[in-house]
């Protein structure tokens, strides 16, 4: 299952059609080691003889997960989404992983993020056709990654869609009886349900008024309806959506903009958004990964 959708529906008119332009417009002082390697570089692809990444031509190692960019994607912005993977991963940046138990699933899926240079590519088009491995949820293309705005609507989805993947490969396995993304399987869907007004295993008609999570796009059945969920309020919670532009792009599909609002309106996703046993981050990526 691939997400790849609430940030196209979210974006201006003009920004969702695709592009034909490919192009962009530490060491060790003997006081502390930290464990988690925070300096990332970009080089070329070390894996283009695996089937579906010979079009890749850059690639970064996020301590053993994968950003892999094609020709045209700015060494710059693989450096970025690794950073966010990271500042996700250890969202304290103390340098110590903040579940390593999640970690260890991620690295045991080969968890990567491709970014493509546009929708259609040659390097997208051998990827989906030859990938047949277990550690991609969503995808990047070149449009949507923006250094310079970490996870501003419209600009940047590189918080999403690394989001998206963390949860799915990571804490739905690990969780399940707190991510479990079917009905009545977790408590997740406990509280997505509440959030929808109902238990819609499909998507109704009309969404009751009481509801503030009433996504109608029917490409995305109940388990990505729960996956874009613990997104929305993920992100609510850091602040990200925080702003009034941004909070009427988006009550299409959600209305709880604010940290105050999720604690106060959606208890029980803000009972596992703070919950340690399963520590989720609650600080906003700001693209720079430095413990």
């Amino acid at each position: 299952m691939i997400f790849r959708i609430t940030f196209a529906l979210i974006l201006p008119l003009a920004a969702c059609t695709p592009s034909t332009d490919n192009s962009d417009s530490g060491e060790d002082s003997g006081e502390q080691t930290l464990p988690v390697e925070s300096t990332f570089t970009a080089i070329d692809n070390p894996h283009s003889d695996r089937s579906g990444f010979g079009a890749f031509t850059r690639y970064v190692d996020m301590n053993g997960l994968s950003v892999y960019g094609e020709n045209g994607i700015s060494d710059e912005k693989l450096i970025y989404v690794a950073n966010i993977m990271a500042e996700l991963l250890d969202n304290d940046e103390n340098g110590e992983w903040d579940d390593t138990a999640l970690f260890d699933k991620l690295l045991e899926a080969e968890m990567l993020m491709p970014v493509f240079a546009r929708e259609g590519s040659a390097a997208e088009n051998e990827f989906f056709n030859n990938y047949r491995g277990d550690g991609v949820s969503a995808v990047l293309y070149n449009r949507e990654v923006d250094p310079s705005q970490p996870g501003h609507w419209g600009s940047d989805a590189t918080i999403e869609e690394t989001m998206h993947t963390i949860n799915h490969r990571g804490h739905v396995s690990l969780y399940p009886e707190v991510f479990g993304m079917e009905p009545n399987s977790s408590k997740l869907t406990e509280a997505m349900d509440v959030a929808r007004g109902g238990q819609w295993i499909s998507h109704p008609s009309s969404y009751p008024e009481e509801a503030w999570y009433h996504y109608n796009d029917r490409t995305c059945d109940y388990e990505c309806m729960a996956i874009e969920y613990i997104y929305w309020a993920q992100v609510a919670n850091m602040g990200i959506l925080d702003d009034q532009q941004t909070c009427n792009g988006i009550n299409d599909e959600w209305e709880l903009c604010s940290p105050e609002l999720v604690q106060e309106v959606d208890t029980k996703v803000y009972e596992i958004l703070i919950d340690t046993n399963q520590p989720l981050p609650l600080l906003a990526p700001d693209g720079i990964y430095a413990p």
